[in-house]
């Protein structure tokens, strides 16, 4: 069963800071690559930042928004198109109910990692760590491709290259995204519980000392020491610097006590050539 069929409509929204005016061009590159794919966009209202701030509404707006997407029928996915600090602004106004019955895959990376995982958590929906955006990026073509493999057709799963660090296999529920984001969620109703569940980790920015006080946030609470395995995406700014000690090291290092099976793929992350995860869906790996 595919997510998304030719004639569905899906949302563009920013949920978290608003897109700046000059995107507007990128913006519609990616409705005229969703229109050939037989697709129809509608645009929420809080989509760009208005003049004088970062946001494209206030919290309530944007939730409001979001539920207003969720809520239409004619609307089959949801595509957050912003990043950057203030998605978990909006959690307090949510309707995780109406979002459980909607069935309506929300798609968004980096900030948007809070409202994936606090989907799922408080309504048990799954979520999907996918950047829209690189339909207009570099890899265009190539993520055409990706796109139409992951929602438009039954892609095999996972749809993505790995390599052991450690273990041979793990199979579990995902949860996570940017590090730092999702743990904006940390000691809230919106953490989802970690136990059994294969733990997803990715970065833009940082070096190892952030890395690892975020790692040893993680550790303390208990994630690694429940849950069933890591899988490491790409942490862009340590990655291109080559800085030292690596990611890799980092997060065996930390997890070598609790003997995780520990992936890691350069398929998942901000790369503009990434693929697709699912967010509180199970995988084996």
């Amino acid at each position: 069963m595919t997510l998304l069929q030719k004639g569905d409509s899906v949302g563009l929204i920013s949920c978290s800071d608003g897109l700046f005016p000059e995107e507007r061009a990128k913006i519609e590159k990616i409705e005229r690559v969703l229109g050939a794919a037989g697709l129809q966009t509608r645009r929420a209202h809080t989509l760009f930042r208005r003049t004088g701030t970062p946001f494209s509404g206030t919290p309530e707006e944007r939730a409001s928004e979001l539920m207003r997407l969720f809520s239409d029928n004619a609307i089959r996915a949801i595509f957050d198109v912003s990043g950057g600090d203030s998605a978990n602004q909006i959690l307090p106004y949510l309707d995780f109910a109406r979002i459980r019955r909607a069935d309506t895959p929300f798609v968004g990376i980096s900030d948007l990692s809070v409202i994936n995982n606090a989907v799922f958590a408080c309504s048990g929906a799954a979520a999907w760590h996918y950047r829209i955006k690189n339909l207009a990026g570099p890899f265009a073509e190539q993520q055409k491709r990706i796109f139409r493999e992951t929602f438009l057709a039954s892609a095999p799963s996972p749809a993505f290259d790995y390599h052991w660090l450690r273990g041979s296999g793990m199979a579990g529920v995902t949860i996570g995204g940017n590090i730092r984001c999702f743990l904006k969620l940390a000691g809230t109703d919106y953490f989802p519980d970690p136990a059994g569940k294969i733990i997803f980790l990715e970065a833009l920015g940082g070096g190892p000392a952030r890395i690892a006080s975020l790692l040893a946030q993680l550790d303390q609470l208990s994630v690694f020491r429940s849950c069933a395995g890591v899988l490491l995406g790409t942490f862009t700014a340590m990655e291109a610097g080559k800085q030292t000690p690596a990611i890799e090291r980092l997060v065996l290092g930390i997890t070598e006590k609790y003997g995780l099976p520990v992936a890691k793929t350069e398929q998942l992350g901000h790369g503009e050539d990434a693929r697709c995860l699912p967010i509180g869906k199970m995988i084996s790996l």
